[in-house]
């Protein structure tokens, strides 16, 4: 029992949440520093999943589906203060044995990796206690190797201190993709400066010995207190002016800005003020403050000048002495700024403390030529992680990484590095995003959008109780549906109380964040596909009804096709059970309310963007070659609105590739339904069957289970079927993929963006009104030039 344990041994912050998997844990690697340990484990999880089962010779339904458990591979990270390191593997022994012994005997099979201050010092402590060989991995590259790891798997990894944003982070993704050399700068004791140039060469071109060492030892003399977290927190109540003289202490504030440039509150000489008094009259506050701005200054101003000696524009900051507390970042940015005039960017991470930890995996994994455990892609599982708070440090954390299929970048993005999935950040201001907006034709936010966040918030927390309910629903034979389903509705609302309190508690918080958490907390609490009972409901009805869509379709002048599929494919999208009014209308009139209902509810002509007569002339010049089409909706949104889109494309002699989630995710269509429904058409449509047996017709799943799209991440399956199909046409649909996401995402190709909003706050956001039309076509060559 882990609470009785803990109690035992006095370790609170162990928790069953925290090590639950430990029992069937793989493989260890551990970085033991002077005041924090961090260990990392890979273990096997279970899950529930959902299968698609078609049997095309039933007349009963569609197609079936099953819940099955399937494994699939975790990375746990953990945080701990190291006195308690003994405790934590006495627990862990205990776990391993408990585990009818392979745990234990997993981990004596190859050497357990370990870096940081305290490998050699816990050596045979660790030895004695697991039974196991320790095996030292080199500091330097442990970290390189744990950083360029964080910076490729997990988004919004990386960030810059904002003093003026509130909070302070504004989160990057410059490096995620290795291309450009960047100094990482490690503060611990001393400081160590090395230029990264890949995860696997890197060089050390410097450092100096005034570093966190250096806070804290002379701290201590200072401050009477050897504890390094009290030592900054002391320092954030003072003034560093009470102390340090500045440029308008010598030259008078009125007259300081005419010597060489600087302003009044530049410090001219740190700790000046203290040669002409007693020193008992300066505040211990006052003191710490002065001394952690010099330290600061004094790492950020050699920082820049080994980045200007080595032509690095960014520098990431890493080691024990930043860990989150906003006034060290605040100086270590201050003085790169400063220094460098803004030529050179600071940046930090949000799991630095990991860093260490990891690449001691990774390094053992190559050694024992497992490397291939890595291989694929990895997400932070929201549910489970602890949050980031920035400013403070809690005690024990948990990160854990979740195995998914591999991803890659979409390779019709006009520019990778420039493009940014989310149409807001709700963490703070929204500035950045204007001249977006108004590319876009829309309009655009206020500077300062806080208003927003709280309305986002509030929205999808008042469906939780809906969901909940759906979710139970999903599971009828299930005895344990109703208490996972109030599990599924405690962790959901945790995370709603924490965005509230710090809205960069799990990075950069969008739209898109919050509906991943949704998704994150139901499997977490055992529900894969809460909606896959509606969805085949939904496709059945809609199944019954393509027929006489197609005649219709097919009556009508070849003149007013164009703009019969478009209206056709809007009014299907607006079958979206993540909308809050959709869902009351849907509710209300059931399958009376059908296709025809739906473009009724449409935004007459002119749209709140109106592009259909510019894709209607492009469409009829006969220019495309293949078209890959990201859907959205099962039921009439895919079989009544895209496919008969689709089917167009095919007549006109283009390709088409429909690409869905591989996961489910609300009322979304996933690739495993798709290929059942696109079967089951094939029966009655031979212009389906024949165009998917020739290979004209694709479907591809895109690796993703959001409602969401970042087309940073997409399968490579998509991938390699946009390069070898030449596409040149990316149609995105609906409110999630082409809204809340990629609304001013640029593509080398043309690019058709398609969706209803139904949500009135938002519609009046963009200056529309609920149920208006965004039918955006973008050329290429407007793409070229933004």
């Amino acid at each position: 029992n882990t609470s009785e344990y803990c109690s035992s041994i006095a370790i609170s912050e162990l928790s069953a949440d925290v090590l639950r998997d430990l029992p069937t844990a793989q493989r260890f690697a551990l970085d033991i520093g002077g005041s924090l340990s961090k260990i990392v484990y890979q273990s096997k999880r279970k899950w529930r999943k959902t299968f698609v089962v078609y049997d095309e010779n039933t007349d009963s339904h569609l197609y079936s589906t099953q819940e099955l458990e399937k494994e699939a591979d975790c990375l746990h990270f953990i945080k701990f203060e190291t006195r308690l390191l003994e405790n934590c593997l006495d627990f862990i022994y205990d776990n391993l044995k408990g585990s009818d012994g392979r745990g234990l005997e997993i981990l004596r099979n190859s050497p357990l990796r370990v870096t940081g201050g305290g490998a050699h010092k816990y050596r045979l402590a660790i030895e004695a206690k697991l039974g196991c060989v320790v095996e030292k991995e080199d500091e330097m590259t442990c970290l390189v190797r744990g950083c360029a790891f964080m910076l490729k798997h997990i988004p919004g990894e990386l960030f810059s201190y904002e003093h003026d944003s509130s909070p302070p982070c504004c989160f990057a993704d410059e490096l995620s993709d290795g291309g450009e050399p960047f100094l990482l700068v490690n503060i611990g004791s001393g400081v160590s400066m090395l230029k990264v140039e890949n995860e696997t060469t890197f060089t050390r071109i410097g450092g100096t010995s005034l570093g966190g060492g250096t806070f804290w030892g002379l701290g201590s003399l200072l401050a009477g207190t050897s504890d390094f977290d009290e030592l900054l927190e002391i320092a954030s109540q003072g003034d560093h002016r009470n102390v340090d003289m500045l440029v308008g202490d010598i030259y008078g504030s009125e007259s300081a800005s005419s010597v060489h440039g600087l302003s009044a509150d530049i410090i001219a000489s740190s700790f000046g003020k203290a040669s002409k008094a007693d020193c008992k009259e300066f505040s211990k506050p006052d003191l710490l403050r002065s001394l952690l701005i010099t330290v600061s200054n004094n790492i950020g101003q050699l920082a820049f000048l080994y980045a200007s000696r080595h032509q690095l524009r960014r520098i990431v900051f890493a080691g024990f002495f930043i860990r989150g507390h906003l006034l060290t970042m605040r100086t270590l940015t201050y003085g790169v700024n400063f220094w460098s005039q803004g030529s050179v960017k600071a940046y930090f991470l949000r799991h630095e403390g990991y860093l260490g930890a990891i690449g001691a995996f990774v390094r053992g994994l190559e050694k024992d030529r497992r490397i291939g455990v890595l291989t694929g892609s990895w997400a932070e599982n929201l549910c489970t992680s602890s949050s980031f708070d920035v400013g403070s440090w809690q005690g024990m954390a948990a990160l854990e990484l979740d195995k998914r299929k591999e991803l890659t970048d979409f390779p019709l993005l006009r520019d990778r590095l420039d493009y940014v999935p989310d149409t807001w950040d709700l963490s703070q201001s929204c500035q950045q995003f204007q001249a977006a907006f108004q590319s876009a034709r829309l309009n655009p936010p206020p500077s300062q959008d806080l208003s927003a966040r709280e309305y986002w918030l509030n929205c999808f927390e008042a469906s939780i109780d809906r969901h909940q309910q759906r979710a139970v629903l999903s599971q009828p034979d299930s005895p344990s549906a109703t208490e996972r389903g109030e599990a599924f509705r405690l962790a959901y609302q945790n995370f709603f109380k924490e965005a509230r309190a710090n809205p960069v508690a799990f990075g950069q918080l969008t739209v898109r964040r919050i509906l991943d958490v949704q998704e994150h907390c139901l499997r977490e609490s055992g529900f894969p596909d809460p909606f896959w009972v509606l969805k085949r409901e939904e496709n059945e009805v809609a199944l019954d009804g393509l027929q006489s869509r197609l005649s219709h379709l097919a009556s009508l002048p070849s003149a007013d096709l164009p703009a019969a599929l478009i209206r056709g494919l809007l009014g299907g999208n607006v079958f979206d059970w993540g909308a809050g009014r959709v869902a009351e209308l849907l509710a209300e009139h059931g399958k009376q309310f059908g296709l025809n209902e739906a473009m009724e509810q449409l935004q007459p002509r002119p749209w709140l963007v109106d592009d259909l007569d510019a894709w209607t002339s492009r469409l009829k010049a006969g220019v495309y070659t293949c078209a890959i089409v990201f859907v959205d909706n099962s039921g009439c949104d895919l079989l009544l609105g895209v496919l008969p889109f689709a089917i167009d494309l095919l007549d006109r002699g283009v390709k088409v590739i429909l690409a869905a989630n591989h996961g489910p995710a609300l009322n979304d269509v996933t690739i495993f339904e798709l290929r059942a429904l696109i079967r089951r058409v094939g029966s009655f449509v031979p212009r389906v069957a024949d165009a998917l047996s020739s290979g004209r017709l694709l479907l591809a799943g895109t690796g993703s289970s959001s409602p969401c799209l970042d087309l940073r991440y997409v399968s490579v399956e998509v991938a390699d079927a946009c390069r070898q199909e030449q596409v040149d046409l990316v149609v995105i649909e609906g409110m999630g993929r082409a809204v809340h996401t990629n609304l001013y995402a640029k593509f080398s190709c043309d690019c058709l963006k398609l969706a209803v909003l139904k949500n009135a706050w938002l519609a009046d956001r963009l200056g529309g009104n609920l149920f208006s039309v965004i039918c955006s076509f973008e050329p290429a060559a407007a793409a070229a030039v933004g």
